[in-house]
């Protein structure tokens, strides 16, 4: 267990976790522009691609590119529609934002997100105030890997220069928990608020 007085710098990841997701809205949008039925697009969606969109590996065009090319079918969808959909997949802001604000009284909080330039440059650094509130942050394509790579994690603690055992990550995928904790990072896999404080309170965490 922890000493719970060492913990330094809490680490939250974005999407499911500080804002709500919707890839379902998104998903209907392009169902209603391109007459492909939803199923259909859901299955089709090119992952590969995705995961090196989020690695910055491929261009904001080469990404809708790659989308477009994995369609099943012609279609005549064009970017500014396929940008217009895909902003549909950022929420709301959750009640985390709460919890983030309150423990950055007392310790380090950071930004650790598997995400795209597109939703950071034109919604979340716009359209929301967290960016602004925390010390620092670990987006997946600056540094060029993605949870749960061993290598976004160390890069986290070094940048925010912690120890990882001084460290907590918040994240709602479980698969992510996973690699953090094997580099030594105190992992929380978030279910929901509730469940969250009670989890930073077997930490001893003095944030009320």
């Amino acid at each position: 267990m922890v000493n719970i007085n060492q913990i330094e710098v809490i680490f939250f990841d974005i999407g499911g976790v500080l804002l709500t997701i919707h890839p379902d809205v998104m998903i209907t949008k392009i169902s209603n522009l391109t007459n492909i039925p939803f199923k259909i697009l859901k299955d089709s969606f090119p992952e590969d691609q995705h995961n090196l969109y989020e690695k910055g590996e491929i261009t904001d065009l080469e990404w809708f590119q790659a989308y477009k090319k994995s369609l099943p079918n012609v279609n005549s969808l064009t970017e500014h529609e396929f940008w217009i959909a895909w902003s549909m997949l950022i929420g709301k802001e959750t009640e985390v934002l709460d919890i983030l604000i309150r423990l950055k009284k007392n310790y380090k909080v950071w930004l650790l997100s598997n995400t795209n330039s597109y939703h950071i440059m034109n919604e979340v650094e716009n359209n929301f105030a967290f960016p602004n509130l925390v010390d620092g942050k670990i987006y997946s394509f600056e540094v060029r890997s993605r949870k749960p790579e061993k290598k976004i994690y160390e890069v986290a603690c070094e940048k925010a220069n912690v120890e990882p055992c001084k460290s907590i990550f918040i994240d709602d995928l479980e698969l992510n928990i996973v690699g953090a904790n094997k580099i030594g990072m105190n992992g929380i896999h978030y279910i929901n608020t509730n469940q969250l404080n009670n989890k930073l309170e077997t930490y001893g965490l003095n944030y009320e």
